[in-house]
């Protein structure tokens, strides 16, 4: 945890309500969602599953330009998210790819 400059914290309320914090410590900004749909691994049945160390192909949508907030939380899941590329334990290739798309003024992430 000594060099962690980045966190996601869950967070539950009565077994009902699941909160994701995404933070940049120490001194960073923070962002509270609210989760309000989630699929399982085995319900989406993919074949495969990505490597130990491999680094995530981040995609995000065009509106996430067009408002300074979204150009804050975009940055924040760039650092929360990626891998940095010189990392010494991360692999030199990409296998999987994490989507975030802005919708009905929600953030879809795939």
């Amino acid at each position: 945890m000594r060099g962690c400059n980045s966190a996601l914290y869950f967070e539950t309320r009565k077994h009902k309500d699941l909160f994701i914090w995404v933070a940049k410590t120490p001194l960073g900004p923070s962002a509270k969602f609210l989760v309000q749909n989630i699929h399982t691994m085995g319900e989406l049945k993919f074949t495969g599953n990505h490597l130990l160390g491999s680094r995530p192909f981040l995609v995000f949508d065009a509106t996430f330009e067009s408002e300074p907030y979204l150009v804050l939380l975009k940055e924040m899941f760039m650092q929360v998210f990626g891998t940095p590329r010189g990392h010494r334990r991360s692999k030199p290739f990409v296998d999987h790819t994490m989507s975030f798309y802005f919708l009905d003024g929600r953030i879809w992430v795939r």
